[in-house]
């Protein structure tokens, strides 16, 4: 199930291309692109070119947001498992066909996982997502990772429906973290098949929705409200622990990213950052962090302006 919402066409070219090369026939796996209401209307004839009629195509009348329409996807899918692959992501030679065989040897299971890739805009790698065992096999107690580390994305997984069944569907009040979140209430209550290939590739760039959350903070606090959600789901002391560490795992990288933004003379971006970490958590070595970044900031702004009225030159005296 592939959504999308005012795709990159050549991006969505290689989502589609990496699919159709490993696809299986029609009888034994659906693929569907679901537009979320695109404003110049769904890119039907470019889907028909690239995958003729092997591909199907659902239009939105209305957009949904993101929550909206992952939980629309899972509700068009007909099969037992699966698969939310958005339209700037990919998989790699033998995804399907290494998840269906850990699925099938470990029934119990409510989702599978592959390792995967972080990807820059023209497809380069940066980093690998963690390995969380040297052969495949199961995930259990896998909660905790999720909530102290980076550990899965969407391209990744595939999640029985009768999973989505029990736990729900993702939730309408959250914007970035809402993936993240529906990872941790899954792992509460089922194992995950796990595969260490390298199979599923995320793709970041200057246009995805999250790199414009980041500039804003809305990346911060959205995982703040997630935090507050998912630790409800779990029993009330371990929830509580889980929060905190997940708090201070956050506050910590948001004021690391901050730092970084400043270096590239992003001051906005820079200070929203510093204000959205202390949403997921407020210490005092945390505040001071964040003291010291707003004053470079703000000295930095005062500097950048002062450059501009001087039209960027520096006049030294005798």
């Amino acid at each position: 199930m592939i959504p999308t919402y005012n795709p990159h066409l050549g991006y969505l070219e290689e989502t589609l291309r990496s699919v159709l090369d490993q696809a299986p026939g029609a009888d034994q796996m659906q693929i569907e692109v679901v537009d979320d209401g695109s404003p110049n209307g769904a890119p039907a004839t470019f889907i028909r070119k690239i995958a003729g009629e092997r591909v199907t195509l659902h239009s939105e009348p209305r957009n949904l947001g993101l929550a909206g329409v992952w939980n629309r996807c899972i509700e068009r899918a007909h099969g037992e498992w699966i698969h939310i692959l958005h339209q700037d992501d990919l998989v790699y030679g033998g995804f399907y066909e290494s998840l269906k065989n850990g699925a099938q040897k470990n029934p119990e299971a409510g989702a599978a996982l592959c390792r995967h890739a972080y990807a820059d805009e023209n497809g380069h790698w940066r980093q690998l997502s963690v390995l969380e065992m040297a052969a495949p096999g199961m995930l259990r107690n896998f909660v905790e990772p999720l909530v102290a580390g980076y550990h899965v994305q969407c391209a990744a997984m595939a999640v029985k429906k009768s999973t989505y069944g029990a736990v729900g569907g993702f939730n309408p009040d959250l914007k970035h973290a809402l993936d993240w979140e529906m990872w941790i209430r899954i792992a509460n209550k089922f194992p995950i098949v796990y595969e260490p290939k390298i199979l599923a590739c995320w793709r970041n760039h200057s246009s995805a929705t999250t790199a414009k959350q980041i500039r804003s903070g809305d990346n911060l606090r959205d995982i703040a409200k997630a935090i507050d959600i998912w630790s409800r789901h779990l029993p009330a002391d371990e929830g509580q622990r889980l929060a905190k560490i997940a708090g201070v795992r956050f506050a910590g990288e948001g004021l690391s990213k901050a730092t970084h933004l400043l270096g590239q003379n992003d001051v906005e971006a820079c200070l929203n950052q510093v204000s959205a970490a202390l949403c997921c958590k407020k210490t005092f070595r945390l505040r001071w962090q964040a003291s010291k970044i707003r004053v470079k900031a703000k000295a930095k702004r005062v500097l950048n302006h002062w450059r501009t009225q001087n039209n960027g030159s520096l006049t030294v005296g005798p």
